[in-house]
C-alpha cells in the first residue's frame, strides 16, 4: 500500500507548489495590464495582445 504523508511533508509540498506556480499566475494576471509600466496597474485590457498580433518580427519568431 501507499505511504502516509505527514503534515510536515504535506506543508512543504504545498509551499513548493506555491513557490513554483505563484509567479506564473502573477505573470498571467499582469499580462492583461493596460499600463506600459509593469509595476503600475492601469486596468484590465487585451491591448497588448492586439499589439503582439500586429508585430511582424514577433510573428516571424513564433
Amino acid at each position: 500500500m501507499g505511504k502516509k504523508v505527514s503534515s510536515f511533508g504535506r506543508t512543504f509540498l504545498t509551499l513548493g507548489f506555491i513557490f513554483l506556480y505563484l509567479p506564473i499566475l502573477i505573470l498571467i494576471i499582469f499580462s492583461f495590464n493596460e499600463s506600459k509600466l509593469v509595476t503600475v496597474w492601469g486596468g484590465f485590457s487585451t491591448k497588448w495582445y492586439g499589439e503582439l498580433l500586429h508585430d511582424k518580427q514577433m510573428l516571424g519568431a513564433a
